[in-house]
């Protein structure tokens, strides 16, 4: 006689059963207009009210993106962190509007969504009124998130279009922030801002009296001049300003164009669509004639030093170092080179570009010698796979709990709650002033304070949840470093494979010290062998 046996379910399923659903919502808006801003933060106060009002649901949070494109994910910190919350099991549910709000690349789109369902996790699309649970859920997103990918092309096409036919009329726009010498006025026209201007006409007179772009920019740094964005000057940044058309009165436009319709990145243009220049378009603060003269002796520069900028880009693909070392002491790259090219002693070195490129000696770095480099790269790759254990298991385990930390997204819940309650308060200076029971110029300072403080806190969230999507790549890198050197072992060679797994860059800290920047964060310094290593 058969014999049945009732196994229980056990108490943790039945208080998974029990709990409530933790439930999140997306919110994008891809521009900062401010009624895009207005739609931010009405939905945000929308969903949280939305959620809190079912007694099924526990609130888990508004994830928001704003004045960022939804056509790749990997640009939208929000997106990634919500994704991120989502594998570490914190989210059973999210709530957004519509698939165009949560990603205009089919690809992307239902990549994330196959993730997500994998890891037991809903996405509902309020406006289609798709659950993507359900099992006719695929074919439908899969049509209509091609549809907004179309969309989304479609308006870029038309923005191309817009933009060439106001090319062809000379009406452009030019965004003044982080372009030195110039502000712009009521019409929108550039106009010389006369103390940016003076440090625009004192790079080109140097220049031209003989002084490289390095030399340059380390002068302007030991004087504190601060750069357009308040950042330090490099010999690129020079190098930028003094081809720029518009400051002898020029302007060149579309310079740069989207490449495709998926990832939308941005290219240089290389012939592939017209360039348009408008010359005498505005106030010049170079005269013409020094800015040709500059353009002779870029050239004459660049033939004497025998720079040609097809070869340096095939070079960076061809050689795993280039590109990757940088100097400790200017912050600028090495560059590939070669030593005694004739005879026996043939040797490659990597030098400085700070004192090889401009032939003036603004950076007091040695060169070093390729062999040397590598050989460092195999002692620390030795030494990493020696003490893989005591090195990448202890700090898996402090980014783990940087990971799981509940601070950082307490306080974004925090920022989301504020940023609400200043919305809700904007809303009642608005009909204050309908009624008539608030002054005009009391309500213009009330909001432009209530703008300026919705701001603030909106970069303090931004930054912490970049913050946070690092700390998870970190830790991802730290898993595939440790999953590649366990199946590693000793090498007595420079092994490409495992340099382009693990490290990120190397700076030249000294003249016999090395520090490898690794892709998971770690730093590990490593002293070069003998004088034959450094020059």
């Amino acid at each position: 006689m058969k014999k049945v046996t009732v196994i229980e379910a056990s108490s943790e399923s039945k208080a998974a059963d029990n709990r409530k659903i933790r439930v999140c919502a997306y919110c994008r808006v891809s521009s900062m207009h401010k009624e895009q801003q207005n739609s931010f933060e009405a939905q945000a106060s929308h969903y949280t009210k939305y959620i809190q009002s079912n007694s099924q649901w526990e609130f888990a949070g508004i994830y928001s993106d704003e004045g960022i494109s939804g056509t790749k994910k990997e640009i939208r910190p929000e997106f990634m962190r919500l994704i991120n919350d989502c594998e570490n099991g914190r989210i059973d549910m999210v709530i957004t509007k519509s698939i165009s709000r949560f990603a205009r690349n089919t690809a992307d789109c239902i990549e994330t969504i196959r993730k997500l369902k994998s890891l037991g996790v809903t996405v509902y699309f309020e406006k289609e009124n798709i659950n993507s649970m359900s099992q006719e859920s695929e074919l439908i997103l899969s049509v209509l998130s091609s549809l907004a990918q179309e969309e989304a092309a479609s308006m870029s096409s038309n923005i191309r279009w817009a933009n060439q036919r106001r090319y062809k009329q000379g009406k452009f726009q030019i965004a003044t922030a982080k372009f030195m010498g110039y502000d712009k006025d009521g019409n929108g026209d550039l106009v010389i801002n006369q103390a940016e201007a003076e440090i625009v006409k004192r790079i080109f007179r140097e220049y031209i009296g003989g002084k490289g772009s390095a030399g340059i920019a380390r002068t302007l740094n030991e004087e504190n001049i601060p750069t357009i964005t308040g950042t330090k000057w490099y010999g690129s940044t020079i190098r930028r300003m003094l081809g720029n058309e518009k400051y002898c009165g020029d302007a060149l436009l579309q310079k740069t164009i989207t490449a495709d319709s998926v990832t939308f990145k941005r290219k240089s243009n290389k012939g592939e669509l017209p360039q348009y220049y408008i010359k005498n378009n505005h106030e010049p603060i170079i005269s013409r004639e020094d800015f040709e003269r500059v353009k002779e002796l870029i050239e004459i520069r660049k033939k004497k030093q025998g720079i040609d900028e097809e070869v340096i880009k095939k070079m960076r693909k061809r050689y795993p170092l280039t590109g990757k070392i940088i100097c400790g002491n200017c912050g600028n790259h090495y560059k590939r080179s070669i030593y005694n090219t004739s005879n026996k002693y043939r040797s490659v070195v990597y030098v400085c570009s700070s004192t090889e490129a401009e032939k003036i000696m603004d950076c007091n770095a040695r060169p070093v010698m390729q062999k040397g480099l590598h050989q460092a790269f195999i002692n620390m790759s030795n030494r990493l796979y020696s003490n893989w254990r005591t090195l990448l298991l202890p700090y898996r385990t402090y980014l783990k709990k940087l990971v799981q930390s509940t601070a950082d997204r307490t306080e974004i819940y925090n920022i989301d709650n504020q940023i609400i309650e200043l919305a809700e308060q904007e809303s009642m200076q608005k009909i204050l002033l309908a009624k008539g029971s608030i002054e005009p110029a009391l309500f213009n300072k009330n909001i432009n304070e209530t703008t300026a403080k919705i701001n603030e806190i909106k970069a303090r969230k931004q930054a912490i949840s970049t913050s946070i999507v690092n700390q998870d790549i970190l830790l991802a890198e730290t898993e595939k470093s440790i999953e590649f050197i366990k199946n590693y072992t000793y090498i007595d060679e420079f092994d490409e494979d495992c340099f382009n797994a693990i490290v990120k860059d190397i700076v030249v800290k000294s003249r016999n010290n090395l520090c490898f920047r690794l892709k998971n964060g770690m730093e590990l310094d490593e002293f070069m062998g003998g004088e034959d290593d450094v020059l």
